[in-house]
């Protein structure tokens, strides 16, 4: 059970480490925004509704990529091992994490190209809200390596 444990504090320390991205953009942000005002992007003034529907849609199909994926790195093995059942936990919540970083980094590309810190701030709010619903909790962990179905986190 050593080895769940290590796994799971492990992934939780990863797990806050990315939280950080967040919040250190919005420093970036803000930093930015005090310094170079007015700031309106780094990427003139063409095209920018266009680039904000794109990369607003990029973001949703970061969410919908996250759950789909998130649903297959768990799928039940047969043949699995509790060791390999547990690493693939560990790679599942590492891989959601990171695909829930998407929305908040979109962001801040909106940002630096056009100067909508609005939508950075929308797009770091849902990147928070993914990363705290999946989040590595040891009683989902322990329900999964159990074979019983938790809720869904989404």
């Amino acid at each position: 059970m050593t080895t769940f444990r290590q796994a799971h504090k492990t992934a939780k320390t990863i797990g806050a480490a990315m939280m950080t991205f967040p919040a250190a953009a919005i420093l970036i942000v803000e930093f930015v925004r005090s310094n170079f005002r007015p700031f309106t992007g780094f990427g003139g003034a063409g095209h920018r509704t266009a680039l904000r529907y794109a990369l607003y849609v990029a973001a949703a199909a970061s969410v919908i990529l996250l759950r789909v994926v998130h649903g297959s790195l768990l799928r039940k093995r047969r043949s699995e091992d509790a060791p390999s059942a547990l690493s693939r936990l560990v790679l599942a919540n590492l891989t959601v994490l990171g695909l829930a970083e998407v929305p908040a980094v979109l962001g801040l590309a909106l940002f630096f190209l056009g100067g909508f810190n609005r939508d950075f701030y929308v797009l770091a709010f849902v990147s928070l809200v993914l990363m705290f619903m999946y989040f590595p909790r040891r009683r989902t962990w322990e329900s999964y390596l159990q074979g019983r179905n938790s809720s869904c986190p989404l």
